[in-house]
């Protein structure tokens, strides 16, 4: 018959067809990690050139001061730079009484919806601040949900509408990065942490979590688990 014979792969063809694969799958893997690292790191990158850029503007308005009081530095510390911080602290315990005004409050929401909404790291700085106060309870809770390694603490960053809650599950001991999942509220538990308590027990890698362990044999004991 005239028709025409089926290609034969050798064995050289397809393995390189599989190193090609691999190396693509590598090439893509590098490159997610690469670009998710860009965007995890911008904001802390922005936010500390704000700080710097806010630091050397207070630093030369207080050249004045240091002229005149003649005194070039205090301990091995320029005497600019001391000013220039106790004015940002100032500054920053000033913008904090405004905050607690009603026209405060309204327009750190605006900027908190809008702005600061873009940046995922402004939320957990924000819980683990408010996690020290006493009189401020954090909007962030600390909750555990099952996962296929066992029980695991989870941030709520959100409040839950209906049955299904978005959590995101940090790593250890790097704590700002980890999973987003979805959990049922029926395995959702309360943890009673705080943030700052969650966070310690990451950067820890699990130590001195006898609470924790404690709130699961309870929770196992009642049949919640």
């Amino acid at each position: 018959m005239g028709g025409a014979m089926p290609r034969r792969y050798a064995p050289s063809d397809m393995t390189q067809a599989s190193g090609s694969s691999a190396s693509a799958h590598q090439w893509s893997m590098i490159k997610s990690t690469l670009l998710g690292g860009v965007l995890f790191l911008l904001p802390i990158v922005l936010i500390a050139w704000l700080l710097g850029k806010a630091l050397g503007f207070a630093t030369r308005l207080s050249q004045p001061a240091v002229q005149a009081a003649g005194v070039d530095s205090v301990a091995g510390v320029a005497t600019g730079t001391i000013i220039s911080i106790l004015a940002l602290v100032l500054l920053s315990f000033f913008a904090g009484m405004v905050a607690r005004t009603r026209v405060g409050q309204t327009t750190f929401n605006k900027l908190e919806n809008s702005v600061l909404s873009l940046f995922p790291q402004w939320r957990m700085a924000r819980g683990l601040i408010e996690s020290f106060e006493t009189e401020t309870k954090s909007e962030i809770e600390v909750v555990m949900v099952p996962t296929d390694a066992g029980w695991c603490l989870a941030f709520v960053l959100e409040k839950p509408e209906g049955d299904w809650w978005t959590v995101f599950i940090p790593g250890a001991p790097q704590w700002t990065s980890g999973a987003v999942a979805f959990a049922h509220k029926d395995q959702v538990q309360p943890s009673d942490l705080t943030p700052a308590q969650a966070i310690m027990l990451m950067r820890r890698c699990g130590a001195g979590s006898s609470r924790t362990r404690a709130l699961l044999a309870s929770l196992q004991e009642k049949g919640a688990l």
